[in-house]
């Protein structure tokens, strides 16, 4: 899993064969595809959620695929609400590392493989969570990346309040640029240790 400056976030939330998971279970490749046929339908995806939790949403999917490895999933922290914000910040401190899914299984979904251990061939996938501790623990979160444009820069700045030619001006210039408009170095000035942090690449998990 990686989370970027400005919220954006992807991993897989599950890969295919291995060992079984937590739970016992071992998802085939294929899993996947008509439940994401159905939401391309639709017009949906699967709600992006905290440790399950269905009254903690804290953004949105924004892209959800099979690949050879698993269910690759990249998205969008919502910074302006505190749930947003707080999973960023666990993320980018190295709190919370993981992805889990939230799934039903329909009819013939699931087979019994012995030994404790089951296939899951089909699921109608709900919801996927970022959570402490992943049931498959190769389920994470990627890392997170830097602002690396002062575009980028632009964007994090007028989210946070800043107008469009303040911001455009301290990423052209930094504080000096500033000079003569007090509300907006003040703004900037709030959100500094945060731009600070933004910068920085996190190591991956």
């Amino acid at each position: 899993m990686k989370a970027e400056g400005d919220g954006k976030i992807e991993g897989y939330a599950s890969t295919f064969g291995g060992e079984p998971d937590r739970h016992g279970d071992i998802v085939s490749a294929g899993a996947f595809a008509r439940t994401m046929k159905e939401h391309r339908g639709e017009g949906t995806m699967p709600a992006m959620l905290w440790a399950h939790q269905l009254e903690e949403p804290i953004g949105r999917w924004l892209r959800v695929e099979e690949d050879s490895k698993g269910l690759f999933v990249s998205g969008q922290l919502n910074l302006k609400t505190a749930r947003g914000r707080d999973a960023y910040e666990h993320v980018r401190a190295g709190d919370v590392t993981g992805f889990s899914i939230g799934f039903v299984t329909p009819e013939n979904g699931r087979r019994y493989l012995g030994k404790g251990a089951f296939a899951l061939d089909e699921v109608d996938l709900v919801e996927i969570s970022i959570v402490s501790v992943p049931a498959n623990t190769r389920a994470r979160i990627a890392g997170i990346k830097h602002i690396g444009s002062k575009s980028e820069a632009v964007t994090f700045l007028r989210d946070a309040g800043l107008s469009k030619s303040a911001a455009q001006r301290f990423a052209a210039g930094g504080f000096p640029a500033l000079a003569g408009d007090d509300g907006a170095e003040e703004r900037v000035r709030t959100f500094a240790a945060q731009i600070e942090r933004a910068t920085l690449q996190l190591r991956k998990s």
